[in-house]
Parts: C-alpha cells; sequence; structure tokens
C-alpha cells in the first residue's frame, strides 16, 4: 500500500470481493478483475488506459484527499492498514 500510495502504481486486484475491497481500499484507487466480462474486456479496458492519461491519472485523485499515517517499525515505514495487518496477522 505505501509504495502505491508514493507513485503512481494502479492495483489490479482479485480474490476478495469487489464489496471487499470498498471497505478498506480509496474509491477509484484499484481495478478489480471481477469488474468485467472476462480477461478480454479486462485487457481492453488496460489498453485503452494506456493510450489515455487522463482517465488514468483519474485512478490517482484520491491521494489528494486522503491522508496515509505512517508508522515505522524495523526500519519499514508502514500505511495505518499494514501496520495493523502486520499485528494481526501472523502467517501469509
Amino acid at each position: 500500500m505505501i509504495v502505491v500510495y508514493r507513485i503512481d502504481m494502479l492495483p489490479i486486484v482479485m480474490g476478495a470481493r469487489p464489496q471487499d475491497y470498498t471497505k478498506v481500499a480509496p474509491p477509484h484507487s484499484y481495478i478489480h478483475v471481477d469488474d468485467f466480462a472476462g480477461p478480454k474486456q479486462l485487457a481492453d479496458y488496460l489498453h485503452r488506459l494506456s493510450n489515455n492519461e487522463t482517465e488514468y491519472d483519474e485512478y490517482f485523485k484520491w491521494k489528494e484527499t486522503l491522508k496515509i499515517n505512517e508508522y515505522r517499525e524495523n526500519g519499514h515505514f508502514w500505511c495505518r492498514l499494514c501496520h495493523l495487518l502486520n499485528l494481526q496477522v501472523r502467517h501469509y
């Protein structure tokens, strides 16, 4: 998460349900594979984004209003979510 915050990296996510991601991630900050009918539609969308800087930049508008709380632990910076997960989860 902290890497995504500091650079303009757009996560493409799967696994958890889209509504689960909306609980922990800023709105319009990622692309969920379930939002597409199949791999071709996702690929077409990603291709369109790669050719449209304005549309791509919309995925980073959340950075203008969201404040990320960082914690330093063992020389590494963590966002609050990552920090809390790191405290709770002992295996991945």
